[in-house]
């Protein structure tokens, strides 16, 4: 990102052109100032006519930029902000399906609304300042210059101290500026964290915990804010104290030099006006600087947040025809234990497999590794003989289509939810809508709110539908029966195992009447899964409904 950070340079160019332009017209005012001033001396009141009317033309013409200015800035700054806001959210997509976390999901929304705002506020419109500051400042000292070249050396010699003053007075506000990011990130995430859980929030009473909680991250947001504003405020004191007494002598001790060398006096307006027109840019150089170099850590976060190891998967699959655990040992790569032993775990094409056990049995374990959240600890998972992390990710996550308890609903037709805005025959959509019990929902309804407007049956069967109309060739159930009634748990379950696809059901409620129509059911239990053939045994085991 740190590539990027001077934003879209063609509208950063077109801001450089427009500045030059602009504080050109305002050193011509200045050096038409000191003729003017000499011809009024001199009493030639004809020439004091023309160099007023000229001067006037000069100010309407820099009144006419200056507002053309306001809209270039704007452009750069839009065009800038969204350039590397799409940069980053191409770098997200780009990420590896296996290797994108969820739980960094709140610092991506950090950084693509808190961090970006400052971002833009302390970098990119500081660049459009600094661009006008050295503007004026090479303005300056070219007019100096046709007074003395001494004046010159000077003008540098300033710009050269406040740029040393800068570098050793910009290191508190940098870790001023990391403190304030970190806490804003905690804050971000705890209101995100309290509006998702306000319901359970509300439940148990925890109303007041939280606000108490809520109470103490806002006041320490604002206080790193006022930290930084502090840190901000005594270096600007001490530059601005410095810059101040150094300006102010050398303006005396210019204006004194061109009165020694027996300049005119409108030299000495003019000398004067230049040096004062140093004195803003180079006032604001010191501020501005620290305030760029402390935000532009943001960027090396955005990296940071950014980077994954780069895997080697390089087997192509289109098919499926069996997924076999060998020995494998199941757990979380923090836990040195596993929680499953010795799993061995066989699915055929077309077959309908059920893995039941009570909750916190380890069932999830079986479920995250087929999908590749965690890896064995020891052992392979094969699919087609192929160990499934030598499998180019893409490929092998399109074999499979998770129907789960939530599954995720974008705002948006039922159409476009089922097909998942690819092009599709309409017919397809309301053939897979049948199949799974909706026949009489309109294909064109508009879905709001993760599908607020539709019931837990409903999501079901629609993530069924969206299964089916995008050719998966596994469907992977996992836990899909909790929420719903006993009756339209039944009727989904049946309407699964009559597709003729391959089925997974990772489930803790089970239907008798039902479980002969499975092909193979594993128990979980006691740290490791097993295959049985005894339905009685699963029926005396799990919950009965």
């Amino acid at each position: 990102m740190r590539k990027m950070k001077l934003g879209n340079i063609p509208w950063l160019i077109v801001n450089v052109i427009h500045t030059i332009f602009f504080v050109s017209l305002s050193g011509w005012n200045i050096y038409l100032l000191k003729v003017i001033t000499d011809y009024g001396l001199a009493r030639e009141m004809d020439k004091v006519l023309e160099t007023a009317q000229l001067m006037l033309m000069i100010m309407l013409g820099s009144l006419v930029l200056d507002s053309i200015g306001t809209l270039l800035k704007s452009k750069y700054l839009e065009t800038s902000l969204k350039q590397l806001k799409n940069h980053y959210i191409h770098q997200l997509m780009e990420q590896d399906i296996t290797q994108l976390q969820k739980e960094q999901c709140n610092i991506y929304r950090s950084n693509l609304t808190n961090d970006f705002d400052r971002f833009e506020e302390k970098f990119l419109f500081n660049i459009l300042e600094i661009i006008h500051m050295a503007s004026r400042f090479l303005m300056s000292v070219v007019i100096v210059a046709t007074v003395s070249l001494y004046l010159v050396a000077v003008a540098f010699a300033m710009l050269v101290i406040f740029v040393f003053i800068t570098g050793k007075t910009n290191k508190p506000v940098q870790k001023s500026e990391a403190k304030k990011s970190k806490s804003l990130q905690e804050y971000t995430d705890f209101v995100n964290e309290t509006l998702n859980g306000f319901e359970i929030i509300k439940q148990h009473q925890l109303q007041n915990l939280r606000f108490d909680a809520f109470v103490s991250k806002a006041t320490k947001v604002q206080k790193d804010n006022y930290t930084v504003d502090k840190q901000s405020t005594k270096v600007d004191a001490l530059n601005n104290f410095i810059q101040t007494s150094i300006i102010f002598t050398l303006i005396v001790s210019g204006i004194l030099f061109a009165r020694s060398a027996e300049a005119s006096l409108g030299s000495l307006i003019m000398v004067a006006t230049s040096f004062g027109n140093v004195m803003w840019p180079l006032q604001r150089f010191t501020p501005v600087i620290t305030q760029m170099k402390g935000i532009i850590k943001v960027l090396d976060e955005f990296d940071k947040n950014l980077n994954r190891p780069i895997i080697d998967r390089h087997i192509r699959v289109d098919d499926f025809q069996s997924l076999l655990f060998e020995h494998c040992d199941l757990g979380y790569e923090d836990d040195p234990q596993p929680i499953l032993q010795s799993v061995n775990l066989d699915i055929n094409k077309s077959e309908k497999v059920l893995i039941v056990g009570h909750s916190g049995a380890g069932k999830s374990t079986v479920l995250k590794t087929i999908r590749q959240s965690i890896l064995p600890k020891n052992g392979l998972v094969r699919l087609d003989q192929t160990n499934i992390f030598d499998i180019v990710p893409i490929d092998y996550y399109s074999l499979f289509a998770t129907v789960d308890q939530i599954g995720f609903i974008f705002n948006g037709t039922i159409l476009e939810n089922v097909t998942m805005y690819q092009p599709m025959d309409e017919q397809k959509v309301r053939d897979a809508l049948n199949q799974v019990g909706l026949s009489d929902l309109n294909i064109h309804e508009t879905l709001r709110n993760n599908g607020a407007n539709v019931s837990g049956g409903q999501r079901a069967r629609l993530m069924l539908a969206r299964a089916l109309c995008l050719n998966s060739e596994v469907i992977l159930c996992d836990e899909i029966f909790s929420s719903l009634e006993q009756s339209i748990a039944r009727s989904i379950e049946r309407d699964i195992l009559n597709l003729n696809k391959t089925i997974i059901n990772v489930s803790h409620i089970i239907f008798k009447d039902q479980l002969p129509l499975y092909d193979k059911i594993y128990i979980v239990d006691q740290g490791t899964i097993r295959l049985t053939t005894d339905i009685q045994e699963v029926w005396s085991r799990m919950i009965i409904t």
